[in-house]
């Protein structure tokens, strides 16, 4: 009994740091195809990829807000075992997802990092695909990709004028419209926006038409708050607000 509490001390103490390590590495902003993925921890330990630039690995586009990987799990060896979200190839529909493995993995002069990414489909739940610390796959029925680092997850919450250009006060009499500019912040993404003027809904917007030039009417010809609130992908949320002055 004694000899058998001393390997299993022995064997927390040894892969316990081995997997907080590897999760560290994983936790970032991915680059795929142009596009943008990040993978962030969870409250139950595993970890989730947020699509928060459109990204394409076939043929259908997975969208900003898409949780396009789920339940990532560390594992011993440093690798990650997780699912992939599938598309119907002709519909570009949702399917099943299937099993995934990844690792970050160094240049030869271990100057960059990259995230290695191998797939097999939903119709083989049989098949995990595995990534070896020298990068070999095994398992794997569709093929592996590899993602540079754009950046680290974000630390601090992003302000309004990161994400919205709004006009100068001493502008807004000049006509019945107000005109801001959304912009996605660095290393996320806006999921939903909501605008109000004097507590009244101006506009309501999701992650597809959230970003670039909003148009807001019918602006009263008096004192006015615009107050904008926005959520983004990886659940944080902005507010703000600017008060323009009366019309005269």
């Amino acid at each position: 009994m004694l000899l058998r509490s001393a390997l299993v001390a022995v064997v927390l103490a040894l892969g316990a740091p081995a997997i907080a390590s590897a999760a560290a590495d994983i936790e970032g902003v991915w680059s795929f195809n142009g596009g943008q993925i990040a993978v962030k921890s969870e409250a139950d330990g595993t970890l989730t990829g947020w699509v928060i630039r459109p990204t394409v690995f076939d043929a259908c586009p997975h969208v900003v807000g898409e949780e396009v990987w789920a339940d990532v799990t560390p594992q011993l060896d440093g690798s990650y075992f997780g699912k992939h979200q599938w598309f119907n190839a002709m519909t570009c529909a949702y399917i099943a997802r299937g099993n995934t493995a990844y690792r970050v993995l160094y240049a030869a002069d271990q100057s960059t990092k990259f995230l290695r990414v191998c797939f097999s489909p939903p119709e083989n739940p049989e098949s995990q695909p595995t990534i070896a610390p020298d990068g070999t796959d095994a398992g794997t029925l569709r093929g592996c990709v590899d993602s540079d680092l754009i950046s680290n997850l974000p630390a601090a919450k992003p302000s309004l004028k990161s994400v919205a250009a709004l006009p100068p006060a001493r502008r807004s009499c000049r006509t019945s419209t107000l005109r801001l500019r959304l912009k996605q912040p660095q290393g996320d993404a806006l999921r939903s926006v909501r605008i109000t003027m004097n507590g009244r809904r101006a506009k309501s917007l999701n992650a597809t038409n959230a970003v670039g030039t909003q148009t807001l009417t019918h602006v009263p010809r008096r004192r006015v708050r615009v107050r904008i609130q926005a959520k983004t992908v990886l659940g944080r949320t902005i507010t703000g607000q600017r008060v323009y002055r009366a019309c005269t």
